[in-house]
């Protein structure tokens, strides 16, 4: 008995990965010439995936303001995570998976910190390993690592980024700051950790103090160690707006009001045009 064979009306369905975006291209280039357009489709669904993490970084930050500005809000389980998750509030740089706490940060932070991880008064606090919880602030302490020049299988601590958060209507004053030189001394001192990594040391409070110098470098024997900047909330959340909506007034707004999975339905249900597959 011979099989009757069904025809397949989804041109798509079988198209491989790259078929696929070509015929992407076809659903966007209306009728542009596919040497014009060929070099562009892709940066175009590249920004609209930008866009769309844009808009997950917006909601952080309306999140981040909202409890900012709530004199109830409970600041060690709400806005200390919040805050000390979304590291790119204090720089892009900063917002990377390169970032991460790891054992040898952890002994050092138990050293200067006098805290180990079982003790501190966090909940889930195996999930957020970077922090660590004193009496009057929140401590985040991640680093990203190096191969040793020398030894390329061996490791060492390259940059480190501490955020500390203090609690209720704090105000920074110069005492903080020099305290804050202590603990970075004290880490650079710990023996625990090889090579001389670059800190970044962020201050954050309700409010500075009059007369109080907002960054101040770290230097040992004359050699720059690190540099601890002090902030506020209001100024935090300022700032990372600033940045924010500069950034995304750069981004095209033509596929502004399809989210990311309707372009790819719309892509992989437009027939593709068989001439442009390889």
């Amino acid at each position: 008995m011979a099989t009757k064979k069904t025809k397949n009306t989804d041109t798509t369905a079988n198209l491989g990965f790259e078929a696929k975006l070509w015929a992407a291209a076809d659903a966007l280039r209306n009728n542009m010439d596919a040497a014009e357009y060929k070099h562009v489709v892709l940066g175009l669904i590249f920004l609209k995936y930008i866009s769309d993490a844009f808009e997950a970084k917006h909601a952080e930050l309306q999140a981040q303001k909202a409890q900012g500005a709530d004199p109830n809000t409970d600041e060690l389980h709400t806005l200390h995570p919040l805050v000390t998750q979304a590291r790119w509030l204090f720089g892009p740089e900063f917002d990377s998976h390169e970032y991460a706490s790891n054992v040898t940060l952890r002994t050092a932070a138990t050293k200067v910190f006098g805290q180990t991880p079982e003790t501190i008064a966090f909940n889930n606090s195996r999930q957020r390993p970077d922090l660590v919880v004193m009496a009057d602030a929140t401590y985040s302490v991640v680093g990203t690592e190096s191969f040793d020049s020398y030894d390329q299988n061996l490791t060492k601590i390259q940059d480190v980024l501490i955020i500390e958060l203090k609690k209720g209507k704090s105000s920074i004053g110069r005492e903080e700051m020099n305290q804050a030189d202590g603990y970075i001394q004290d880490f650079l001192g710990s023996g625990v950790m090889d090579g001389t990594p670059m800190f970044r040391a962020f201050f954050v409070g309700y409010e500075i103090q009059p007369k109080t110098s907002k960054e101040k470098d770290i230097k040992e024997e004359g050699v720059l160690r690190g540099r601890i900047i002090a902030t506020t909330y209001g100024q935090l959340t300022r700032s990372a707006h600033q940045r924010f909506f500069k950034l995304r007034d750069k981004i095209p707004m033509r596929y502004d009001d399809i989210s990311g999975v309707d372009l790819m339905t719309k892509v992989m249900q437009t027939p593709s045009q068989a001439r442009l597959i390889p």
